[in-house]
């Protein structure tokens, strides 16, 4: 299985549609087995969902993606798991446990944060 992460650094890039490179894995028996990298900066929108086809990806993890550039991959039977922020490996990591969810915030110690602001305001 190919699955792709458009990236900003080291994190989910908030948008598809602007995310500067694409990171490849290739998966097999829930282990990565290859990695890989594609820049997308110089294709737009519908370029962008072309390449991810051409790639033969299977799963699409991403922050933000237009509903027609969705449904375009979802078309293609490419599994779109969107409104995913975090750390690319950490979204990797959920996905291959088959944790990751369609809005997923992946912060670690955001929870904790909020507990003690909480706190302050009472």
């Amino acid at each position: 299985m190919k699955v792709a992460i458009p990236s900003f650094g080291p994190r989910v890039s908030p948008r598809f549609d602007y995310a500067p490179n694409l990171l490849l894995f290739t998966v097999e028996n829930g282990k990565v087995v290859e990695r890989g990298e594609v820049s997308l900066a110089h294709l737009d929108p519908w370029q962008r969902v072309d390449q991810v086809q051409t790639l033969n990806i299977q799963a699409l993890i991403c922050g933000g993606i237009d509903e027609r550039s969705a449904r375009l991959l979802e078309a293609q039977r490419i599994q779109v798991i969107a409104r995913v922020a975090g750390e690319t490996e950490e979204a990797l990591e959920c996905f291959l446990r088959g944790d990751l969810k369609p809005g997923s915030f992946l912060c670690p110690g955001w929870g904790r944060r909020r507990v003690r602001m909480r706190k302050r305001r009472f």
